[in-house]
């Protein structure tokens, strides 16, 4: 899996590509973060007011907007991209 991470002014867009058995896993894992039951271990989600994620051929797209006055932690977030790609 090979991610790249862009910051908006409310959060963030994570680029995800991965091989298409890899991308159905991630989808479960992100899908549960979606639903407030994300295993990550990072407090980024108290931080996450809501996550938009969509799927093309090879890719997965997550938004991130985070709660206001709330600035997610890059670094942070690389390590829940890591577990999560890890499972």
């Amino acid at each position: 899996m090979k991610y790249k991470i862009e910051s908006s002014k409310n959060g963030l867009s994570i680029l995800i590509k991965s091989e298409a058995d890899e991308r159905e896993n991630l989808l479960s894992n992100f899908e549960l973060c979606q639903k407030g039951q994300c295993s990550c271990p990072t407090d980024e989600y108290k931080k996450l007011q809501s996550l938009n994620i969509s799927s093309l051929d090879d890719e997965l797209i997550l938004n991130l907007k985070s709660k206001p006055n709330q600035v997610f932690d890059i670094n942070e977030i690389k390590k829940c991209l890591d577990f999560t790609s890890g499972k």
